[in-house]
């Protein structure tokens, strides 16, 4: 199944804005196509960066637990 969503490049990576139905570790194949954006669009990314993440992740807590994420750790 393919899909077509609006993602966003910040800081080397590309941050999907919407959920994804993909499996854990799942390869895709990405074809970039440049798209211009308007004003709103922009400013709903600014408000919150993390969007993106979230709906890629499925960790809403990705901020506060970060370093747990980063190295494997489980919060005790």
């Amino acid at each position: 199944m393919s899909q077509v969503i609006q993602a966003i490049y910040e800081n080397g990576v590309l941050k999907p804005l919407e959920k994804l139905e993909l499996g854990e570790h799942q390869w895709v194949r990405v074809t970039v196509e440049p798209n211009a954006t308007n004003g709103n669009q922009a400013e709903q990314v600014r408000n919150d960066p993390l969007d993106g993440v979230r709906a890629a992740t499925g960790i809403p807590d990705l901020a506060e637990n970060f370093d747990d994420y980063r190295f494997g750790r489980r919060k005790t």
